[in-house]
């Protein structure tokens, strides 16, 4: 048996890494467990703590997913939040602006700011994109993966790209 597993979350790789080798030695020492899914099974639950730890993982991996899902909705929040304060910030501009458009002062210094009227800036405005010149367009190539995808399923090579096989993940189906 092994020993039990760690109550401190941040070591949970080592009881991994000693299962590891635990299973190793066991499929050294008994051959038989590498030929039967069962009886490997069997053997891991009952002479290792591979499911206790499956089990911290698994809370861990759930305590995660939990704030992941927290953070985000807190980050769409502040988000929102983000959007009201700069709309606001242009309105009280714009209302800046007005007042003092309105009142013919280019320059008013207050105690906390100076506020002026600034020129506006030069910007381009496309009125006709279909109108500007090609050499003015910026052309931007990229792989069209689908069609790749599709080319080299149905055995044909396509230069420069190749089917690559993700890793292994891991699902979690709650019970």
């Amino acid at each position: 048996m092994t020993k039990p597993a760690n109550d401190n979350t941040r070591f949970l790789a080592v009881d991994v890494a000693d299962l590891e080798a635990a299973f190793a030695d066991m499929l050294a020492a008994f051959p038989e467990l590498a030929e039967d899914d069962t009886l490997r099974a069997d053997t891991i639950e009952g002479q290792t703590n591979a499911y206790e730890v499956l089990g911290k993982l698994l809370a861990q991996e759930r305590e995660a997913n939990s704030m992941i899902a927290a953070i985000k909705k807190r980050a769409d929040e502040l988000d929102a939040r983000k959007k009201r304060q700069e709309r606001r910030q242009a309105a009280m501009r714009a209302l800046m602006l007005r007042l003092l458009k309105a009142a013919g002062l280019p320059k008013v210094p207050l105690t906390e700011a100076t506020i002026s009227i600034t020129k506006g800036r030069d910007s381009v405005e496309i009125t006709d994109e279909a109108a500007v010149p090609a050499r003015f367009l910026k052309v931007v190539k990229t792989p069209d993966k689908g069609l790749i995808k599709e080319a080299l399923d149905a055995g044909k090579k396509v230069k420069g790209a190749q089917i690559k096989t993700g890793d292994d993940t891991i699902s979690v189906r709650a019970a």
